[in-house]
């Protein structure tokens, strides 16, 4: 989808970054998922199913990207590896895209305890929308407005026309409150709040 491309084009300026890549192309005439990989030599193998299968696997990286993923997608044990690889090892990790909130995306899987908001408002909070912004627009926090990984200009002004700039989301999705220890660093709003 426009993340992967996206997100491929902006790291594939950093020196400093070795990005693998797997996206699910459809299935086979089995019925088997089929998938595009593009991964260093060395790490490929335990691409070949789509995502690694092991914490030992997933160790070889410092961070995960789940786009549009939901948990039919990944095995219990792949779920579970990688909540294991972001609170035991420390591995970053982004999840984006509507199909991983959506409907029941990654509420109730291992994954869901290693993200820093919960996925619902079963937890009685529910994040207030952005106001004033527009549909699916992206609005800074006042922390968010501060806050260095939100920077995308030589200062706070600048960096907050920027992103008041940023076209709208195609969707955006309804999440809880943030967990203990948690920042909110920009909100959305819908249609429906």
């Amino acid at each position: 989808g426009f993340e992967h491309s996206f997100l491929k084009r902006a790291w594939a300026g950093d020196q400093g970054l070795e990005v693998d890549a797997v996206v699910r192309k459809g299935k086979d005439e089995r019925g088997a998922n089929t998938f595009y990989v593009q991964a260093a030599h060395s790490r490929s193998d335990a691409l070949v199913t789509g995502y690694p299968q092991t914490v030992e696997a997933l160790s070889a990286y410092d961070a995960i990207v789940l786009a549009n993923v939901d948990a039919a997608m990944l095995t219990g044990a792949q779920l579970e590896a990688t909540r294991t690889f972001v609170s035991r090892r420390g591995g970053g990790l982004l999840v984006l895209g509507s199909t991983s909130f959506a409907r029941q995306g990654l509420l109730g899987t291992p994954v869901e305890d290693a993200l820093p908001l919960q996925l619902s408002g079963r937890d009685g909070g529910t994040l207030p929308p952005a106001t004033g912004v527009g549909t699916n627009r992206v609005s800074l926090t006042s922390e968010g407005a501060t806050h260095p990984i939100m920077q995308i200009a030589d200062d706070t002004d600048a960096t907050r026309k920027r992103w008041e700039g940023v076209p709208p989301l195609a969707t955006v999705a309804q999440l809880g409150g943030p967990r203990p220890g948690a920042s909110v660093l920009a909100v959305a709003g819908s249609a429906g709040g």
